[in-house]
């Protein structure tokens, strides 16, 4: 059985260790009502604090009241009695109300709400003596008798025959607690409701956690993925520069045949894109996790197609492939990172050199107010409007006859719209299959 109790209490605290918004949603349900009858008790407390001040200055009052009826009456027994009643039966919470005279060492009863103690001598002076103390004051103090709470008072009236008289109540504090307990049992109806309530959302919530953890573990999935993506991609960077190196060396040795040539030459091409798989991969693990830093900067954009277009010529002429820039001023400028830019045209470039069996690849650029176009135009195979909505998704290729001796991962157009896109520009298709494609680039001036 305690096995079984303590299981329960393990896997408990393993779901709540899981689900931090269930553990803060139980704290919660603590925390309110806590809070709630801590500033309801100090708000009750305040009040009752305020009604037993007003009660002893009441009583005071009275007492004042009653020296002056014993004045103006003589200290005639019979009348003090009528008053006595008087005030009574305006104040039923008081319970005693007695009169005394002391003679020598005795203290005498004359008048009493009690009519059957009068005439009799009190066996306990001292709780109507210690008004001598303050002569002036009416002394107020707290009793308790049969769980009930009560404000003793004693007064001292002093005669012009220098006899003393003692006033003296025993006044009832249970309609103040009545008022109290009336106001507590409010404040716990109220907080029953609160729970209800409280109850009621955090069952609804627990709904919802198992989403928001699935959503929690998700979101850690990816980041172990790019995580992982990263590590993989920088640790296949190094050997593979340094196969093509290698093969590089072999290729260029005197001494080796022309079939070892052709070999390392295959080596250097499959590391080659391996090389840019590899790149493709980081791009997209940084840009997904956010970490790509973009530059701005002014870039002259005639001087960054022409280096782009150096760089794929020779690919191109083995394709027998023109590529041409057309009259792009000198003077014109655009706000951007170079490097992404360069990386951004270098990938459009080549797209099209590898989707054009023959024919012309051509750039040309064209200011627009705050804006520059620049469009890349091919001559090649063109495609379908379905395959123009996808053009720009991740890991999507063309999948046609014609298409498929092109090597590629299909994620090198979605990096040139992510580039793109973070230095504040946009990227878009024209195409006719078997006509052409124009890919259209608008970046800031």
């Amino acid at each position: 059985m305690i096995a079984k109790i303590l299981t329960s209490f393990t896997d408990g605290f393993t779901y709540i260790k899981k689900h931090p918004q269930l553990l803060m949603t139980l704290l919660l349900i603590v925390i309110i009502p806590v809070a709630f009858l801590f500033s309801g008790q100090q708000f009750l407390e305040a009040g009752r604090e305020n009604q037993e001040r007003l009660e002893r200055e009441r009583i005071g009052l009275l007492q004042d009241l009653f020296v002056s009826v014993l004045t103006t009456s003589g200290y005639n027994e019979e009348i003090i009695q009528q008053e006595i009643l008087k005030i009574t039966e305006l104040n039923p919470d008081i319970r005693e109300f007695r009169i005394l005279k002391e003679s020598g060492n005795d203290i005498t009863i004359i008048a009493s709400l009690t009519e059957e103690e009068i005439s009799k001598v009190v066996e306990n002076p001292r709780i109507y003596t210690i008004a001598n103390s303050r002569p002036d004051e009416t002394i107020i103090s707290r009793d308790i008798q049969d769980n009930q709470r009560f404000w003793l008072s004693t007064r001292l009236s002093r005669s012009e025959n220098n006899e003393n008289f003692y006033i003296y109540t025993r006044t009832s504090l249970e309609h103040i607690d009545t008022l109290f307990s009336d106001k507590i049992k409010t404040a716990y109806y109220w907080l029953i409701g609160i729970l209800i309530v409280i109850i009621f959302l955090v069952i609804r919530h627990v709904r919802l956690i198992d989403y928001s953890y699935l959503y929690s573990e998700t979101k850690k999935a990816n980041e172990m993925k790019d995580l992982f993506t990263n590590m993989i991609a920088h640790e296949l960077r190094t050997p593979l520069t340094s196969m093509r190196g290698y093969a590089s060396l072999i290729r260029e040795k005197d001494s080796a045949t022309d079939e070892i040539k052709g070999f390392a030459e295959r080596i250097e091409e499959s590391s080659g894109r391996l090389l840019l798989i590899v790149n493709d991969l980081l791009d997209v693990a940084r840009i997904q996790s956010g970490r790509l830093s973009i530059k701005s900067e002014k870039v002259n954009i005639k001087k960054l197609i022409d280096s782009v277009l150096e760089a794929q010529v020779f690919l191109a002429k083995e394709k027998n492939i023109k590529i041409i820039s057309e009259d792009i001023k000198d003077d014109i400028y655009i706000q951007g990172d170079e490097k992404r830019l360069y990386q951004a045209f270098t990938n459009l470039v080549s797209n099209s050199v590898k989707y054009t069996k023959s024919g012309t690849i051509s750039l040309n650029v064209d200011e627009k107010h705050d804006r520059i176009e620049v469009r890349v135009k091919d001559t090649g195979m063109g495609m379908s409007a379905e395959n123009q909505k996808n053009l720009f998704a991740p890991f999507f290729r063309i999948e046609t006859i014609e298409t498929k001796e092109v090597v590629g991962t299909g994620l090198g157009m979605w990096i040139t719209k992510q580039l793109i896109e973070l230095m504040q520009g946009s990227i878009a298709v024209e195409s006719i299959k078997g006509v052409g494609t124009h890919i259209v680039v608008t970046l800031p001036k």
